[in-house]
This record gives structure tokens, sequence and C-alpha cells, in this order.
């Protein structure tokens, strides 16, 4: 389904043209329910633009109509090289209903969306092809929904659930739903999609919504639901409920065939649209691109350095042989980051390593001359203005076939929801129903994936007790990292006031003139701050303004 991000104007204008006397075309900005909702193919057409309001965890081509920005920036695995969308408000403690963070704050965009669908299914009874079609297109539209009520859930907690579309005389005063309520909805509504939806598309419709898609998102709604933040008095029940939903994605099988399989290569998993691990994704092309590559790259490329790698990321990634790094490795003498597990390699640009074909430089001159220092630098005479302030970049998502970024068109999917979570979800909640072999045995089925096939790095995991409910985490902080998850993790398993309360930090390296020797010094890049209305986002003021039966989360009032 390569072309399911295009703006809907375009697909229905196109159809118009082809299907109508020219003297007869209806105005595009006055199509009515009856003229989209009558038509298949405007009706698929308007289903497919409800994909495209989905965030993405990168920044699309497309700036006048961006749909997303990655949540890493706003978490302890990276500083935002250029501070969009207000990622420093989050960083420093300073969020308010007035300061909200563009992108970050899903409120107003994802209602918009769920009036778009709650359009399509008040309008869908005009539709008259065959109920296979029927039924696939409410599936897709149900799930949809629920993904975004998810994720609004997922920053704001209870949100109002909308049902209907309102009209000019409607009363639209609502109130927020409890959390539990919201959460019941949406597990209800994947239930439904899923009844709705195919295990396995065909290739006409490869990358739409599927069954597996639909229990996979429930398996995250419950996960989080189940977890401390939520569940105070952890109640089992909600982790055999998050424990079931993650297993049944785990185990759905086609024609006796599992239908998703952990991709053998870490790496590649990111770069291609066609891993059987992927559940849900955004799908991307030479025409709908988008530049995670040029603006993740070291200036020294002409790339922007956007994801400037956090120092504690660096140094959560363990040893190959399953110790964590020591704190001499960056003595001096010493050259740090090697013997590091494989996904190390995968995910993290350090100085010294090959990248796009030449060896990276971070390193500055002792003396501050700029021909003596990396071309990566900020005394590089390559757009030093650009270059990573932490002094590491992102390696993971990044096509190193591509080499010149001023031409470089990125098309990697941006991939949603993938088998290597459901893992992750099933471990962490075996784990709180008192069942540490499962958990065990699904962490390490991870660890084996991440071996690459070398036997002898990354052991497989033995802890019990609450030191095994410490490796789950860090397995999951390292196995989804830049993925969008570590945001929501730190604050379901209410940990966010330790990871996000301390400085951001980076690494200098200096490298002698003379020597060529360099040193390593760990410096703190950005005082962070975090504090216990900072679990929740702010409702945007201007939303509470105009529904005043809004309740603001506690301590924006």
């Amino acid at each position: 389904m390569e072309k399911l991000g295009k703006y809907i104007i375009i697909l229905l204008s196109g159809c118009v043209i082809a299907c109508s006397d020219y003297l007869d075309i209806q105005p595009l900005d006055s199509f009515t329910n009856e003229s989209v909702f009558s038509d298949p193919t405007l009706t698929e057409a308007y289903v497919n633009a409800r994909y495209s309001e989905i965030k993405v965890g990168i920044t699309t081509n497309d700036y006048a109509h961006a749909t997303g920005i990655g949540l890493r920036y706003i978490s302890d695995e990276a500083y935002h090289n250029f501070n969009f969308e207000s990622s420093y408000s989050f960083n420093r403690g300073e969020i308010t209903p007035d300061q909200v963070g563009g992108q970050y704050n899903t409120w107003r965009d994802y209602y918009v969306a769920i009036k778009n669908c709650n359009i399509f299914f008040e309008n869908i009874g005009l539709l008259k092809t065959d109920q296979q079609t029927i039924n696939r297109l409410l599936g897709e539209v149900t799930y949809l929904r629920a993904f975004f009520y998810a994720d609004l859930v997922s920053r704001f907690g209870g949100v109002p659930i909308i049902e209907h579309v309102f009209g000019l005389n409607d009363d639209m005063m609502t109130a927020r739903n409890s959390y539990e309520e919201c959460v019941s909805f949406i597990v209800n509504e994947l239930d439904k999609a899923a009844s709705l939806l195919q295990s396995v598309n065909d290739a006409k419709n490869y990358g739409r919504a599927t069954k597996g898609a639909a229990l996979a998102l429930k398996s995250r709604v419950l996960l989080y639901a189940a977890s401390p933040f939520w569940n105070t008095s952890d109640d089992r029940a909600k982790w055999l409920a998050a424990a079931n939903a993650a297993k049944a994605v785990i185990d759905l099988t086609e024609n006796g065939t599992p239908v998703f399989e952990l991709n053998a290569n870490y790496k590649e998993l990111f770069l291609s649209n066609k891993s059987r691990e992927i559940i849900f994704m955004r799908q991307f092309n030479m025409e709908s691109g988008h530049n995670i590559d040029k603006i993740n790259t070291p200036n020294g490329f002409t790339g922007w350095s956007m994801t400037c790698v956090l120092q504690d990321l660096v140094d959560a990634y363990e040893m190959a042989d399953g110790s964590m790094p020591p704190e001499e490795e960056y003595a001096s003498g010493n050259t740090p980051w090697q013997n590091r597990e494989p996904r190390f390699y995968a995910s993290i640009v350090c100085d010294g390593q090959l990248y796009r074909g030449r060896e990276v430089e971070f390193f500055i001159s002792s003396t501050g001359d700029k021909s003596n220092s990396g071309i990566d630098s900020e005394q590089s005479y390559i757009e030093e203005w650009n270059a990573s302030k932490s002094h590491y970049a992102m390696r993971k998502f990044m096509d190193e076939s591509l080499t010149d970024m001023n031409t470089a068109i990125s098309t990697q999917p941006w991939i949603y929801i993938r088998l290597g979570e459901m893992y992750l979800n099933y471990a962490e909640a075996m784990y709180h129903l008192g069942d540490e072999a499962t958990a065990r045995i699904y962490i390490n089925k991870i660890r084996e994936r991440a071996r690459g096939g070398q036997s002898n790095v990354l052991p497989d995991i033995t802890a019990t007790g609450n030191a095994l409910l410490e490796k789950i985490r860090h397995e999951r902080r390292i196995e989804l990292a830049f993925e969008d998850h570590r945001y929501f993790d730190v604050r379901r398993w209410k940990i966010a006031d330790i990871t996000e309360n301390k400085p951001a930090r980076k690494i200098t390296i200096v490298r002698d003139d003379v020597t060529r020797e360099k040193t390593y010094k760990i410096e703190i890049l950005q005082e962070r701050k975090f504090l216990s209305q900072h679990y929740l986002m702010p409702i945007p003021r201007t939303e509470m303004q105009r529904v005043p039966l809004l309740e603001q989360n506690p301590g924006y009032n």
C-alpha cells in the first residue's frame, strides 16, 4: 500500500477528474458526505487519509504538514540539537498549559482525527459495495480511532470519549471520562476491529491495519493499565489481561504458520517494510519520503545531528560479556566503546567508528585549531553549527547507503508496533504474575536475536526477584531505544522522577595536536528537572477555555 499517506484532496481530485465530465466537476471544497461515501474509491481515499494523521517519531519532508517528532528528545535518551517543538521546556520542567510543546501535545490534532473517524462511522451506511470491503474499512477506522485514543490516554490520562460528530447547534461541553473508562472503551474497540480485520492482508492492502495490529495495540494499552502508575493496588487481574493480550499476538497464526516472527538482523529490521516482525507501521516512498537520515547524520556529512544521544544511554548498553561498561573505559589512553553488545553498534555512532564510508570525527583540537579538529565537531569547517552537542549520533533507523545528505530522500518505515515489543510486554506481565521462568524465556528470546548469530556474547538472563524486574526494564530500554517507548515506560513504572531528574550528559573528546592522543571527559550538557505533575501532560489552556467542563491534570492549575 505504497500510497497510504497521500493527502485526501489529491486523491479526491484525481477521482473526480477521471469520473466526471469536466463541465460537471464539483468544487473540491464542497464535497458532501453523500458524494464521498456513496463512492467506493472516494471512501477508500478518505480512510487512507486517516492513516497519515498518526504522529511519527520522525520529521516528514513536508514541513508545512509535519506529523511528528520523536519522544526520545524529551526522555533520557537524547537531547534535541535545536529545541524544535519546545523540547527544552520538557527537559527543564517548564511545561505548562500555555507551553505545551507543539507536536508533543497531541490533544488538538488527535481530536480532529477522531472527528474525521466519526464522520466515517456516521456515513459508511451510504456505501454500496461488497460486505468484505465494508468490514475491512470499518475495522481499519475502528482501529485508527482506538489508536488516537490510546495515545491521548497515555499522555493525558482520562479524556472525553466522543463517538459522534457535533452539529453547529449541539452542546459541545464534554467532561473527561476516567482512565478506566477510556481503557475499557479502547479495548472493546480493538476487539471489534480484530473481529473485522484479516490476520494477513493481500498485496493490494499491505500496510493497512490487521487483526494483529489491533491485538498488539490492545496488549500495549493493557500493559500500561496494569503498570504501577495506574494499577496502584497491583491488581493481578490487570496483569493477567495484559499477559493474555500479548500472548494472543505471539500465537497468532495464518494457515498454521505464525503471522509474525523476529527479524534475524536487528539493524536491518528498521530499513525495510517487508519484515515479518513489523505489526503496524507508516510507509514511505520516493514520492512521499522523509528526512531521518539528513537530520540525524553528523555535520561533516552536511547533516544536522538532531538526535544528540546522551551519555547515560551510551553507558546503558552492556559489554559483550553481559557486564556493564567500567568507569575507567574513558580514562586517558583507553579506546572506549569497544567490546559492547551488538545492538550498541546498530544504534549509536561514536567517535572513531565507520559510518557512511568514513571514520567519524567528533574530537576537537587541543589548541582550538580547526585544521586539527574533527570534521564532525563544533570546530569543523563544515557546518559547525550543526555539530552534535553530545558528540554522539543515532545510527538506528539510518540507511547508510545514502551518502549525499543534500539530495537524500529516506524511505524507511516508521514502525509503531513490532513483535519484539510483544515479547517484552509478555515477559513483564508474566513476571508480575509470578511466572519468572516464562519471563526469562521471552527476555532471552530477545537477547538471542540481539547476538546476531554470535554464541559468545550477551549471555542469557538468569536473575530472579527484583533483579529480574530490573533486567526486564533494562532490556526494554535497549531493545526499544529511540522507538518512542522510553517516555511512556518511565512514567508508567513511576521512575521518571529519577530518570528525568538528573543532568543530561555528553562526552568531550580532545585530541592533542602533537601526540594525536585523545582524552575523554564526561560533562553536563543540560540540567533537567521533573516534577510530580509531569507524569501527565497538561491539557492546553486553549482547550480548557473552549470546554470549561474539562478538569486540568493535577499540578498545572
